[in-house]
């Protein structure tokens, strides 16, 4: 036992009643669990002790709060959507009752509705008005494969509603319902006032809305193996071009260059926040620009030159210098995403085959490499789709769609226009063929933008789907059983519903 007695006068009297209060455990609060504000009270008192300055002054203005009342209204739907989303509905009611707890709040289910009508926002005020507890009202809307969730924030003796609304794939909607309502709630607690001044918020400021904090130049591998081998390049390139081929001087030049690269990448990384997508946008830079400057010296001007060997290797130092110039400026218009790096890779290898059936049309010869036309194709096409990616959100999807429907469609206007270049074809029937692969091509690429494109809000729920019938399938239908022996039914069958 401790003697109070023995301690000396009114302030040993509070610091042990302080203790004693501190020991205790938490009422009205689940185990495990705190309130946002003494999370947040918890982080500046640790930031002050181990800072040296003390505990916050008495006149801070964030006491300690009990367990605020709370009641987590039914998930509202669309009359449309009751029967398609009810058990995404419930499944998110759960979720949220558990976040809520999780997060501080006492959730009273007395005063729960049981209809899943979007509840009226100036009532929802009232309410919260009137009995000085928390309304939560969640609300989902079907956008097809992704879903809209609404989350509603209404607390007594406030004039407005704290609205977050996001569209999120049904994956991850009970991801980012928890995120959401944890930052409603935490802006709540937070108040006009804000944190201590004078002080760095906590990181439930200062983090908010994110799962995990991303690492920094992530893009750091690919850019480091791209400048390796572009050094290396650079090198080999340089020997070439002086005429020489003593090994003595080609492995010294080969390894100063892939040195020079790989130090400089990792600076860069160093200095600059480089993401995956950045890196290959400026590797794309790198190798398009030079694989068309030997194309377009050796389809052009190698047949003028003295020794085409050495000016060729220094027309593809030239065009891949150009191109990293372009692609830093290209970069610091903002961060590249995955789709406008994979616009640009594939943006010179489609230019490639263009432009050597632009040349092919052009001769009437299909029998001959069209080189100086590939080399024009490759520079034009990344030209273009590394412009075109820096003003674009397209994603990489969008873009592999586009590219496989282009090789298909000019693959098959090809395979079908074939007949024309059998035995010995004239010009005319050289450039037909030319035309039809290349027609393929570029409406196999409007095809495959048009049904991979991302359809407008809510425009694919309201329009039917084109395969509402179902689609034919082709393979296993069945199964056939003799005895204790089973065999698979193999066969044509029709899958879908029955309208």
């Amino acid at each position: 036992m401790i003697d109070l007695w023995h301690l000396r006068g009114r302030a040993g009297v509070l610091a042990f009643a302080a203790a004693f209060t501190t020991a205790l455990p938490a009422s009205g609060e689940p185990a495990g669990a705190a309130s946002p504000a003494r999370l947040g009270q918890a982080a500046q008192a640790a930031q002050l002790t181990g800072s040296g300055q003390g505990a916050p002054p008495a006149g801070s203005g964030r006491p300690a709060r009990p367990a605020r009342p709370s009641v987590v209204l039914p998930t509202a739907l669309a009359p449309e959507d009751v029967e398609r989303a009810a058990p995404l509905a419930s499944a998110l009611d759960g979720l949220l009752s558990d976040t809520a707890q999780d997060l501080g709040l006492s959730v009273d289910l007395a005063d729960r509705a049981a209809s899943r009508s979007r509840p009226d926002e100036v009532e929802l005020m009232e309410r919260a008005r009137s009995s000085d507890r928390l309304f939560i009202a969640p609300s989902l809307d079907l956008r097809g494969d992704e879903v809209e969730l609404r989350l509603a924030l209404a607390s007594g003796g406030a004039r407005s509603l704290r609205v977050r609304v996001e569209r999120v794939a049904r994956d991850d909607l009970a991801v980012r319902a928890a995120v959401m309502l944890r930052d409603l709630v935490a802006e709540l607690d937070a108040g006009p006032a804000g944190p201590f001044p004078g002080h760095e918020a906590p990181c439930a400021e200062r983090c908010r809305g994110r799962l995990a904090t991303p690492a920094r130049s992530l893009g750091k591998a690919t850019l480091a193996a791209n400048a390796t081998l572009y050094g290396g390049l650079v090198g080999f390139s340089i020997q070439r071009s002086s005429g020489s081929d003593d090994p003595r001087l080609l492995y010294p030049l080969l390894a100063v260059g892939a040195g020079i690269g790989l130090g400089g990448a990792i600076i860069i990384a160093e200095e600059w926040d480089v993401g995956v997508a950045d890196a290959w946008y400026l590797g794309s830079g790198t190798w398009w620009p030079t694989i068309a400057g030997h194309l377009i010296y050796q389809g052009r001007f190698a047949k003028h030159a003295e020794d085409p060997g050495q000016e060729r290797w220094a027309s593809g130092l030239i065009g891949g210098t150009a191109g990293i110039t372009l692609a830093a400026l290209g970069l610091s218009l903002g961060r590249m995403s995955e789709g406008g790096a994979l616009m640009a890779q594939s943006g010179g290898g489609l230019g490639l085959l263009l432009g050597g059936l632009v040349e092919w049309a052009a001769r009437g010869d299909v029998q001959r490499t069209p080189i100086a036309g590939m080399g024009y194709g490759a520079a034009l096409g990344w030209l273009a789709s590394a412009a075109a990616a820096t003003q674009l959100d397209v994603t990489a999807s969008e873009v592999l769609t586009v590219d496989v429907g282009a090789l298909l469609g000019g693959l098959g206007a090809a395979a079908l226009a074939s007949p024309l270049v059998f035995d010995s074809p004239t010009e005319a029937q050289q450039r037909a063929w030319v035309g039809a692969a290349a027609g393929g091509f570029l409406l196999g690429a409007g095809v495959a933008w048009w049904v991979g494109r991302p359809a407008a809000a809510g425009a694919r729920g309201a329009r039917p789907s084109w395969n509402r019938f179902g689609l034919p399938m082709l393979g296993v239908i069945g199964e056939s059983v003799v005895g204790s022996r089973r065999a698979p039914a193999l066969g044509l069958g029709w899958q879908g519903a029955i309208p």
